[in-house]
C-alpha cells in the first residue's frame, strides 16, 4: 500500500520477464494498480533505511525510443525522485553470467556520418546520476543486496561492475559481427550491451529533479546465444539486477528540495573562427572521455 507523503521511485523494465522478476522480489508487498495515459503501473511501498518509498513498476518495451517515451511518461505521472531502468544485457570484457552492471554511463553507439568512403562514428554518452553511482559502490561493498537472492551455500556470488554500458537498437548475437567490432574499437570499456539505457537517460536529463541509473544483469556473453540458454539465464540475470536496484533504493536518503538532482553534461564549445584549429580538431580521434562527459568516444567531435 502506498504512503501519501512518501517519495516515489519508478522501475522501468523493457521485457515482461524482467518486470516479473523484479515484482517477485517485492512479493510481500501490497500491490495496487494505476493507469496513466494508457500506461499501466503496479504500485507498492518499500521501507528503506531512511524512509519509506512509494514504488511504481512498468514495462517500458524495447529499444531506446520506447524507453525514452516510457521514462518521460513515468516522470510526468509520478514526479519520482529516483528512476531505474532494470533488465538484462549481453556481457563484455570479464563479465560472467549473472553479474550485475551498475552503469556509470551509457554510450549511444549508433550515431554517425556516412560518406562515400567510410562511416564516421559520433558516439554519444550520458552519465548515470552521480549520487546513485556513489551509493551503488556502497551497496556493492556492504554486500547485503545478495540476501534477496537466497543463493545456494558455497556458490560464487555475482559480481557488480561499475562501468559503462553500450546501447543501440540491435540484437548483437556474434562477437565477430560488424557492430561487435565497432564496440571493441570505439567503446572498449563498455562492460555490457543493451538496447534501452541511452534512451532512458536521454529522457531523464530533461527532468532535472529525478536521479536515474541503468542496472543490468548479464544473461549472455554476446556470442553463442540460443533459446535454451536464454530461458535459463535471463530470469537469473533479471533477478540479480532487480535485487541490486532495490537494495540501492533502500540505501538512499530522500531529497528534501527540488531541482538538486542530476543535470545533463555540458556540450563542448568551440569557435569556427580559426580554420587551422578546426582542421587540427577534426584530425583528432577521441578515445575515452572529455572532461564534461559528453560525446565521449569515437570518430571526432568537431569537424566530421
Amino acid at each position: 500500500m502506498n504512503t501519501t507523503d512518501a517519495p516515489w521511485a519508478v522501475f522501468c523494465m523493457p521485457l515482461q520477464l524482467e518486470y516479473d522478476e523484479v515484482r517477485n522480489l517485492l512479493r510481500g508487498g501490497d500491490f495496487g494498480t494505476r493507469k496513466e495515459r494508457d500506461t499501466h503501473y503496479a504500485t507498492t511501498a518499500l521501507q528503506g533505511r531512511h524512509t519509506g518509498w512509494n514504488v511504481a513498476l512498468t514495462v517500458s518495451d524495447h529499444q531506446n525510443e520506447a524507453a525514452a517515451v516510457a521514462v518521460e511518461r513515468a516522470v510526468a505521472a509520478f514526479s519520482p525522485q529516483v528512476l531505474f531502468m532494470v533488465g538484462i544485457a549481453g556481457g563484455r570484457r570479464d563479465s560472467a553470467i549473472g553479474d550485475v552492471i551498475a552503469a556509470t554511463e551509457v554510450y549511444g553507439y549508433e550515431s554517425g556520418k556516412e560518406t562515400d568512403e567510410e562511416v564516421l562514428t559520433r558516439i554519444k554518452t550520458l552519465p548515470s546520476s552521480y549520487r546513485l553511482t556513489q551509493e551503488a559502490r556502497e551497496v556493492d561493498r556492504e554486500g547485503a543486496w545478495l540476501d534477496r537472492l537466497a543463493l545456494p551455500a558455497r556458490s560464487a556470488p555475482p559480481r557488480v561492475h561499475h562501468r559503462p554500458l553500450a546501447a543501440g537498437n540491435r540484437v548483437i548475437a556474434g562477437n565477430a559481427s560488424l557492430t561487435a567490432a565497432l564496440l571493441h574499437r570505439e567503446c572498449g570499456d563498455a562492460q555490457g550491451i543493451e538496447m534501452e539505457g541511452y534512451g532512458a537517460l536521454a529522457a531523464a536529463w530533461r527532468n532535472s529533479d529525478v536521479d536515474v541509473m541503468v542496472v543490468r544483469g548479464v544473461s549472455d556473453l554476446v556470442g553463442g546465444k540460443d533459446d535454451a540458454s536464454d530461458a535459463a539465464n535471463q530470469p537469473v540475470a533479471a533477478r540479480n539486477a532487480g535485487a541490486f536496484a532495490l537494495a540501492l533504493l533502500e540505501q538512499l536518503e530522500p531529497r528534501t528540495g527540488r531541482g538538486t538532482a542530476w543535470e545533463p553534461p555540458r556540450q563542448p564549445r568551440h569557435s569556427a573562427a580559426d580554420p587551422v584549429a578546426d582542421r587540427r580538431r577534426s584530425s583528432i580521434r577521441v578515445e575515452g572521455r572529455d572532461f564534461n562527459g559528453a560525446n565521449i568516444v569515437g570518430g571526432d567531435q568537431y569537424g566530421r
